[in-house]
């Protein structure tokens, strides 16, 4: 599952291979298109630079009006980079976006969220310009992400973890591990957690999130059984590591499909929402080149 770790070994990958380089060839699928970048001419320009910010890459191509490329893989997206000739891992047709130059092809494959745009309209962007500070980058505002969280004190704190608007980057394998080490019931509400609670929360899914930006198998427990990698995510039914206690689940209300791994012992769980939220679909997309 992409989370900002993810994404930032992805721009960092990208920023390598494509970075700099002369664009041969540009295919997109269904993207969302702003009247000012629909005129430039992204094919023969230059990559001029890939940045991520929590679950968003963004690639600027140095044409007249500096368009931006913006994805964003939520669930299902991934993009990858070949050398010219060599064999996809997936179907070509599978591809929302692809990059040529003339060392490597970077194909996108799946992203609910294509978007070209200037760079002037990306600071304005109803979604981007909105997100919190970027947990995994040093510059992180500690002080900024607890006030953005209590902004709706009346949420659960597993949700508000996993607002964008409040923290960029955190996704739900972090969520739930962060809460398990903190000793937090993730149905706990915002309100009736102290700043030094939130920020011991905080802090830990950015020191796990921040071990995992290199690379390697995601892991939030470090133990000489490398094949148990996690404390509570995705272990329902199995012991917990510190008591013993069987490891439950529940889910979350509202419009995502949203669960939490939890230890009832450990994080003195006494409410759990059971009820799974209904998945949003998705509609196919028809593929252009521009």
């Amino acid at each position: 599952m992409p989370e900002g770790d993810t994404i930032h070994r992805t721009a960092v990958v990208l920023r390598r291979t494509i970075g700099g380089q002369v664009v041969t060839g540009f295919e997109i699928t269904a993207p969302k298109v702003s009247a000012a970048a629909r005129d430039e001419e992204i094919l023969g320009s230059r990559v001029a630079k890939v940045e991520s910010n929590g679950k968003h890459l963004f690639i600027h191509f140095d044409t007249p009006s500096e368009v931006v490329l913006h994805t964003h893989m939520k669930m299902s997206g991934s993009w990858h980079v070949y050398r010219v000739g060599e064999r996809w891992w997936k179907p070509e047709s599978d591809a929302r976006v692809v990059i040529r130059t003339e060392r490597v092809v970077a194909p996108c494959f799946h992203p609910p969220v294509v978007e070209l745009l200037t760079a002037r309209e990306l600071g304005l962007h109803r979604v981007v310009s909105q997100l919190g500070p970027d947990i995994i980058r040093d510059e992180f505002d500690m002080d900024e992400a607890i006030r953005r969280i209590r902004s709706d004190e009346d949420r659960d704190v597993a949700t508000a973890l996993l607002d964008q608007r409040a923290i960029s980057g955190i996704g739900n394998v972090y969520k739930v591990e962060a809460l398990f080490l903190a000793r937090t019931s993730p149905w706990a509400r915002v309100r009736e957690l102290d700043d030094d609670r939130l920020r011991e929360i905080v802090g830990v899914a950015r020191r796990l999130i921040r071990l995992n930006r290199t690379g390697g198998e995601r892991r939030t427990r470090f133990s000489l059984d490398t094949s148990d990698r996690m404390w509570v995510d995705e272990r329902a039914g199995l012991p917990c590591h510190v008591c013993g206690t069987r490891v439950e689940s529940g889910w979350h209300p509202g419009d995502d499909v949203r669960k939490s791994w939890y230890c009832p012992k450990c994080q003195d769980v006494t409410y759990v929402y059971r009820v799974a939220p209904v998945p949003r679909m998705h509609t196919p997309h028809r593929r252009a080149r521009l």
